[in-house]
């Protein structure tokens, strides 16, 4: 087991790797080194300037509701109040002390509800079970249905104490989408999260813990696990990097995101690579009414179809009010493409990530996401469709099994390889709290999400998240028609 005298080098300065360093330090550890090809001590996790991880995007959905994964549910809530303090922190530090790219007027965390509609007149399963769990343990006064006489009553009289009409505004959507015929629940415990400003702020307090960062396209890129000895005595001594050296560790944890599988081979058939599909709008400047209706002051964060369980290829949708930059953020993930490919070190086929910045480039969605967003948008926004879609992105994450993390030691290796993967599209929003349960897996010390997060394998005959489909899925990149620019236009 791991010492706060324990030398640790952490692969991957996203949300998993960035929560793991500081609650490290602030346990005590004295000796932890973050490792990324990604300069983001220069490029600020800007997406714009080759940042391709999921943790380098705008924005993220923040929602305490999880049906009966209360575990989720209760760690979700316990990152809210520090979620807030950071705000806090950061609106009462001098603009020259705060990192490069952030603001005093910069808030990581804005609590602007999420609007969660069914694709039907009645609530889901999923909705009804997240319902339930909040009613047991006193927190349902947090969520309310809309058209519900008793919730639409509390939410008024918190409008009227609080003075605060923006909730209403913010119902709007549910009003004019489908003329207000689907089932939906507004949840102000919810928001948003500005993710590349969050993982700046954390790795600035990551530095100010002592946590010492090696970064950079030769220098922080991972090239090799150092591995001694052979068979039962097998250990991993460190990492080599892409500039020829090497840097000796007691662990190496593991927490690429969507490259992790092709770094950790032993994930296979427990964590796949997969990309949800993601388009922005940039609203012109001249259009004030649409910057004013889609400002996270009158406009909530929704997701549509996203808990459909089983559901048609058509759902899975999310989006966000506009960024103070005007852009306005869509996401599909009804069905999660996969993108195989040889790898030449182990000569297997497994799916990596594929973007903009990668050798082989994606700059656009299978034409099926487009078409699918574009549906949905003019159904749901017509306003946007003459502004048009402005950009594209697949987003990269890695599904686990069963949507539950993969947090624990490799076996095989001695206790001195470990992974902190598998997000599975639901992980930032953790980013406050998650390390403290990776640095007890790490000691191990159980907890509740120990257990949950622990190395496993599929339930032979189970269909564990589409990990057993494989190569022709049907939702591989090298079998479906890309869309060009042309197919983001309405005609």
């Amino acid at each position: 087991m791991t010492s706060t005298e324990s030398r640790i080098a952490i692969v991957g300065a996203g949300a998993f790797g960035l929560s793991t360093a500081l609650h490290l330090a602030k346990t005590g550890y004295r000796n932890v080194t973050v490792f990324d090809y990604q300069p983001y001590d220069i490029n600020a996790y800007n997406s714009d300037e080759g940042c391709d991880s999921a943790s380098s995007d705008v924005n993220k959905i923040y929602r305490c509701s999880y049906g009966h994964e209360v575990e989720y549910q209760d760690l979700a809530f316990s990152g809210r109040p520090v979620w807030l303090e950071w705000n806090e922190m950061i609106s009462s530090t001098s603009p020259e002390d705060l990192p490069q790219g952030l603001t005093p007027d910069t808030k990581l965390f804005v609590d602007c509800g999420l609007l969660r509609f069914s694709m039907e007149s009645e609530l889901s399963q999923y909705d009804k079970d997240c319902l339930e769990e909040l009613e047991k343990a006193g927190l349902r006064h947090w969520q309310h249905i809309v058209g519900d006489e008793r919730d639409m009553k509390r939410l008024k009289e918190r409008i009227a104490e609080h003075s605060d009409e923006k909730w209403d505004t913010r119902l709007s959507l549910a009003r004019s989408f489908q003329e207000g015929k689907l089932a939906s629940f507004l949840d102000i415990s919810a928001g948003l999260t500005y993710a590349d400003k969050a993982c700046i702020w954390v790795r600035y307090l990551c530095e100010k813990a002592g946590v010492k960062f090696v970064l950079g396209q030769k220098e922080g890129k991972l090239e090799n696990l150092i591995i001694n000895g052979a068979g039962y005595s097998k250990k991993i001594k460190g990492l080599e990097t892409a500039d020829g050296k090497e840097h000796f560790a007691d662990v190496t944890i593991v927490a690429c995101g969507g490259w992790t599988p092709s770094v950790v081979q032993d994930v296979n058939g427990i964590l796949q690579t997969t990309a949800g599909s993601v388009i922005t709008i940039q609203l012109p400047k001249e259009r004030q009414d649409l910057w004013d209706k889609y400002s996270p002051d009158n406009f909530a964060v929704w997701s549509y179809g996203v808990t459909t369980q089983h559901g048609p290829e058509y759902g899975g949708f999310y989006g966000f009010p506009r960024t103070p930059e005007g852009k306005i953020k869509i996401g599909y993930r009804g069905r999660k493409w996969t993108n195989y490919q040889l790898n030449p070190k182990t000569n297997t086929r497994l799916s990596v990530p594929r973007t903009k910045y990668t050798e082989e480039k994606a700059v656009n969605l299978p034409k099926k996401a487009i078409s699918n967003l574009k549906e949905l948008v003019g159904d749901m926004f017509p306003d946007l469709k003459e502004v048009g879609i402005t950009d594209t992105r697949m987003c990269w994450y890695t599904d686990s099994l069963d949507n539950s993390f993969v947090i624990d030691y490799v076996p095989g290796y001695n206790k001195t390889l470990f992974v902190a993967s598998g997000g599975s599209g639901h992980g930032f929003k953790f980013l406050p709290v998650l390390g403290q349960h990776v640095v007890n897996q790490l000691e191990g010390k159980t907890d509740v999400f120990t257990p949950i997060w622990k190395w496993r394998f599929p339930t032979p005959g189970s269909d564990p998240n589409g990990l057993i489909e494989g190569e022709h899925s049907g939702r591989d990149l090298g079998e479906l028609e890309m869309a060009d620019k042309k197919d983001w236009q309405w005609k």
